[in-house]
């Protein structure tokens, strides 16, 4: 009996058992079918999968293991999605509600994309959510209230998008946060309710909008370690209790504010902080001296203040110092002698633009980890130190504008500079605007590859540019402008083919300009003047139109036309070929460089007109054509160069009247028409209001306002003469015949018009007017004889002399 009655629990136990298995099973295949679903559903609103990623991965197949599929992980124990991360894929879509059927989501994340559009409420439903990261993609507006329903939220990220306005309250209560970052927005306000987050560790607003006092709730969050407000806008003083409950603080960074005020000296208490940063400020008072104390500290950034008094000597003896920035402040006092000693994990050290006491630059040698050093715009003396061969971790060296030589009376003097070259990793090296008085050798090793900027401007150093110069095949830039490097340019200079920026002007070099410059394409800026270069403009400057930004040939010895094909560098945006002795017309095509912004041709022989096409060059801040031999008229289509700023045209032989039309260059502040031949009245209106005598003096015959120094107008309108209703018809040639002197006050002047002779007396004053037999109307106005026939007026140009000499006139 026992054993029937076992036999019957058993089969009972059997059959609730596959009922119940069958049971999980299918609640199992429901909860799948819903996070395929989910995910499809995100799949079928993405726009762009540039990788092919999600197109070639997932799969709608009834059969497709969602588990397996490319950003999805799930639970081993409900086979559910417990994590969708999609980041760096380079989608671009919208994210649908679908995906707040994910129930057992714990992270998202959907970092460096391009999802856009609203984030829909129905992803306030994923209640295991730990992990959010939406960093830099375009989600926009207000921040949603609804991310306040995460209860298990500890992580918070939407970097880099376009969220406005506050931080909603809502999120405040989420009292398991540990990070959050809005970093990169447009947020303008941190509610005091962000206090109440007793677990918060790490605070990103940095690069938003945030203004006044935002800073201050937070200070309330003895959990804190990381706080960063970085690039906003925020004000007032740093409050002198700020450190009383961030015991635990170990990264503050305000820079880059409007803060002013003193450094709270409270700083120094905070024992674990590592890293300091309050830079670019308003900051004044002194750097207190307790921060020296501080035995964790690894990073200072105070540059761009205005602090004063002396570095604390007690930072300089911190050994896991990794960082001391105080550059562009009004710092003085010195620097320890041996910098070195007692830091040796030092890697920057910027103590730029200062007020530092004059003296020998601090031995380095023992800062062996030493990657930047930045000591420019200082009074430091004495001789660069070859010494600073030795820091072979060294990247950025700059030393600009001290008082540095080079010690030529011993044998190391020539190695100094060539040692730098070599050093391995260093990319940028600036000794510029310092005394060196020496040469640049010929290199004893291989020169650096990593060597990306150069600057050796303003330093006094002569002789030839080195040949083995080429040999710096990863070159950005070359600064050797006004020094008194001599001989011609090296041919060896083309082998710097990632070159963007050469600048040799102000020196003294001789010969061509050397074709192996043509082979630069990524030369944006060309600076060759103030030197003694001779012969034509390379015509195959020409190729490099698509780099080229900036050509500077001027204060040279160049001869020929302008190649033809320097017009086609359609992208250039400063041209200055002035001070040579280049001829020839200008080309139409000079209008092919729209895009240009200075132009300066002046004191040249260019001959011709100017070419009405300089209409079209649109962008035009600054052009000068000044000293030269053109003629003809100003081009009308002047008028169009809206944007002109600085015109000067004097000096050549320009003819005709200055165009009204040029009154619509409102922003013209600098005009320059003297000696030319203009003539008829000066405009008024726009920029001419401003416009002195001296932007028209000794011209043919202009007139207008008496403050300009020219002769006055006649006030009655000049216009065609109606020849048919004319009195008497004038052709061919006016004479005025010998002027006969009456006394020192009144002339008599014969006119022949035609077959008809009138005389007249009256004084030699500019603005009078005489009236003869059949009322033609003379009016003498310096140089022009205004002639009224039939009530039609003609205006004659008249050079008259001291003695009033006739002479004939063309009509």
């Amino acid at each position: 009996m026992l054993s029937l009655i076992h036999c019957l629990c058993y089969i009972y136990m059997m059959i609730m058992a596959n009922y119940f298995t069958a049971g999980a099973l299918a609640i199992a295949h429901t909860n799948f079918n819903t996070d395929q679903s989910a995910l499809l559903a995100l799949k079928a609103h993405i726009t762009s999968d540039p990788q092919n990623i999600l197109t070639a991965n997932w799969s709608s197949a009834s059969n497709s293991d969602i588990c397996s599929w490319v950003g999805v992980t799930c639970g081993a124990r409900h086979h559910r999605v417990t994590t969708l991360n999609l980041s760096y894929m380079g989608l671009a879509g919208v994210i649908p509600p679908h995906l707040g059927n994910l129930s057992f989501l714990v992270e998202l994340g959907l970092n460096n994309n391009s999802f856009y559009g609203p984030l829909p409420q129905e992803l306030s439903r994923l209640h295991r959510l730990k992990a959010i990261n939406f960093q830099n993609n375009f989600f926009m507006g207000t921040i949603p209230s609804w991310f306040g329903y995460f209860p298990k939220l500890q992580t918070f990220t939407l970097v880099g998008n376009g969220f406005s306005g506050f931080i909603p309250a809502a999120i405040f209560n989420l009292s398991a946060l540990e990070i959050i970052n809005l970093s990169r927005n447009q947020l303008s306000e941190l509610p005091n309710e962000i206090a109440s987050l007793g677990q918060l560790e790490e605070l990103f607003v940095q690069h938003n909008a945030l203004k006044g006092f935002a800073f201050v709730p937070v200070l309330n969050i003895s959990s804190l370690t990381t706080f960063t407000l970085y690039g906003n806008n925020m004000s007032g003083s740093l409050p002198d209790n700020m450190c009383e409950h961030l015991s635990s603080i170990r990264r503050i960074n305000f820079g880059q504010n409007q803060l002013d005020g003193p450094i709270p000296k409270c700083l120094g208490n905070l024992t674990y902080l590592t890293s300091i940063v309050l830079g670019a400020n308003n900051l004044i008072g002194t750097i207190p001296d307790e921060i020296g104390d501080l035995p964790q500290l690894e990073m200072l950034v105070l540059s761009f203040n205005n602090l004063n008094g002396v570095i604390p000597f007690k930072l300089f003896n911190n050994t896991k110092i990794r960082e001391i920035g105080v550059s562009y402040n009004q710092l003085s006092g010195s620097l320890p002698a041996n910098i070195g000693l007692n830091v040796p994990n030092l890697e920057f050290l910027y103590v730029a633009r200062n007020n530092l006491v004059a003296g020998l630059l601090p031995n380095l040698s023992n800062a062996s980890k030493l990657r930047h050093l930045d000591m420019s715009l200082n009074s430091f003396t004495g001789f660069l130190p070859i010494t600073l061969c030795s820091l072979k971790n060294l990247e950025f060296l700059n030393l600009y504008s001290n008082n540095l030589t080079i010690d030529a009376s011993t044998p190391q003097a020539a190695s100094t500079l060539s040692c730098l070259f070599n050093l391995r990793n260093l990319t940028e090296l600036d000794v510029g605007g310092n005394p060196l008085n020496t040469t640049i050798p010929a290199s004893r090793g291989n020169l650096s590859t990593s060597l990306q900027y150069v600057y050796l401007s303003f330093s006094n150093i002569r002789g030839n540019i080195p040949v083995d110069i080429g040999n710096l095949s990863n070159l950005i830039a070359l600064h050797l402008e006004n020094n008194q490097f001599s001989g011609a340019i090296p041919t060896s200079i083309q082998g710097l083919q990632n070159l963007q920026g050469l600048y040799l002007n102000d020196n003294v070099l001789l010969g061509h300009i050397p074709y192996g410059l043509c082979q630069l394409n990524n030369l944006a800026e060309l600076r060759l003047g103030g030197n003694w270069l001779t012969g034509p403009i390379p015509s195959c400057l020409g190729t490099l139109s698509v780099a080229l930004r900036s050509l500077s040939l001027g204060s040279n010895l160049l001869t020929s036309k302008i190649p033809s094909s320097l017009w086609e560098l359609k992208y250039i945006l400063h041209l200055n070929l002035s001070s040579n002795s280049l001829v020839g017309p200008l080309s139409e095509d000079i209008g092919k460089l729209r895009d240009v912004v200075d132009m300066d041709l002046s004191n040249n022989h260019f001959s011709g007109n100017i070419p009405g096409s300089f209409g079209g060059l649109q962008s035009m801040i600054n052009l000068s054509l000044a000293n030269n031999y053109l003629e003809g008229p100003i081009p009308s289509s002047f008028k169009t160069l809206l944007s002109l700023e600085f015109l000067d045209l004097s000096k050549n032989n320009l003819s005709g009247v200055i165009p009204k039309s040029l009154e619509a260059l409102l922003y013209l502040k600098h005009l320059n028409l003297s000696f030319n031949k203009l003539q008829g009245e000066i405009p008024t209106g726009g920029p001419f209001e401003n416009f002195s005598a001296d932007s028209f003096v000794s011209n043919g015959a202009l007139c207008g306002a008496s403050r300009l120094h020219v002769p006055l107008c006649n006030n009655r309108t000049i216009v065609q003469p109606n020849w048919r209703k004319a009195k008497y018809i004038i052709s061919g040639v006016v004479s005025i015949c010998q002027c006969n002197e009456i006394s020192s006050t009144k002339i008599a002047i014969p006119i022949i018009f035609g077959s008809k002779a009138f005389s007249f007396y009256g004084q030699p004053n500019p603005f009078q007017k005489f009236t003869l037999p059949g009322q033609e109307c003379l009016s003498w106005e310096h140089k022009v004889i205004s002639v009224n026939i039939s009530g039609s007026y003609k205006l004659l140009h008249m050079p008259l002399t001291k003695n009033y000499r006739a002479v004939r006139l063309l009509l």
